[in-house]
């Protein structure tokens, strides 16, 4: 009998070392937008805390392609504030909260031009907004405030980057966005007239992972909760550092960006247990309030009268992480 050739005992072994290799498990895809509350993790992201062979992060140009994406099964996970977890609820997308990542304390803007001095000079007025139910909401909460209705200004869809190209044109007179947009605006030449800090407690960001990826890959979720707090840990200890390289990734000098930043609280892993766990969470008394809000002003109206909010959080990944 002839020996086999050398070439067939290479590609044996080769055959058998790939059937020995393990398939590398899914990683979590999560989906962002350039938002100063997300830049920690990009930073983790880099500095290595958080690991890339469990998380991949996505980044968008708007909240309208973010939550597409989720719908449409191209990510696993979202930063979403919790107008958006309500309606991807009511879509029947399973949300599932189990990390806060930040609550919005002046970050969420009305920019103006600089003759309007007041909310009602917006009566009559070129209003730019983004396709999303939080701009909406923001618009709605502002227009409430003005004592205005939905009929007494000229909305302007668009996306963030083009309501900055449509502001230089001179083809609106205010817009509803968030930092760093608002920093760009205010380079322009236009001035704030409005921001989140007058609605606190309204405008929080929270991680949405998909039911069914939750349940079965909790070590990729884990992994980013991990990140997630290491990370502020290390910009704690090293604020400057921590300033200059999240400033560069979004364009912005660090004194602006310092400024931009500078009204979003970010929640560390000492600020999420009252929030996620417990017989009544704090986040469950905020999503319920906010359903009752968006109920009243038809912006979700098919969302049920009393929504079982304590269904949409799962703090077992938190406890698994921060017994």
């Amino acid at each position: 009998m002839n020996a086999p050739r050398p070439q067939s005992w290479l590609l044996a072994a080769l055959l058998l070392l790939g059937a020995c290799t393990p398939t590398p498990e899914p990683r979590l895809r999560m989906g962002t937008i350039p938002w100063p509350g997300n830049e920690p993790l990009f930073l983790g992201q880099e500095l290595g805390l958080l690991p890339s062979r469990y998380v991949h992060l996505v980044e968008y140009r708007s909240s309208a392609q973010l939550m597409r994406a989720f719908r449409n099964g191209a990510i696993d996970a979202v930063s979403a504030s919790l107008e958006e977890v309500l309606s991807l609820e009511q879509l029947g997308h399973d949300p599932r909260v189990v990390l806060v990542l930040d609550a919005s304390h002046g970050a969420d803007c009305l920019m103006v031009r600089p003759d309007m001095e007041s909310l009602s000079a917006l009566a009559g007025r070129r209003v730019g907004s983004e396709e999303s139910l939080l701009g909406m909401y923001m618009l709605t909460r502002v227009l409430e405030q003005a004592r205005l209705r939905r009929e007494d200004v000229r909305v302007e869809i668009g996306s963030l980057e083009t309501q900055v190209e449509t502001w230089q044109r001179g083809e609106l007179d205010a817009v509803v966005t968030f930092e760093p947009y608002c920093q760009r605006l205010a380079d322009l030449g236009a001035r704030k007239l409005f921001d989140s800090s007058r609605i606190p407690g309204e405008i929080v960001d929270v991680l949405v992972v998909r039911k069914d990826f939750l349940e079965a890959r909790p070590r990729q979720v884990d992994a980013l909760l991990r990140g997630w707090f290491a990370t502020l840990a290390w910009k704690q200890q090293h604020p400057e550092e921590a300033m200059q390289r999240m400033a560069g990734r979004l364009g912005l000098e660090p004194r602006r960006f310092h400024e931009a930043s500078s009204g979003v609280r970010l929640m560390d892993e000492q600020a999420q247990r009252p929030l996620l766990t417990g017989s009544r969470p704090g986040l469950q008394e905020t999503l319920e309030r906010m359903g009752e809000l968006l109920r009243y002003h038809q912006l979700l109206p098919g969302l049920p009268g009393r929504t079982e909010s304590s269904r949409l959080l799962d703090a077992a990944p938190l406890l698994r992480v921060s017994p």
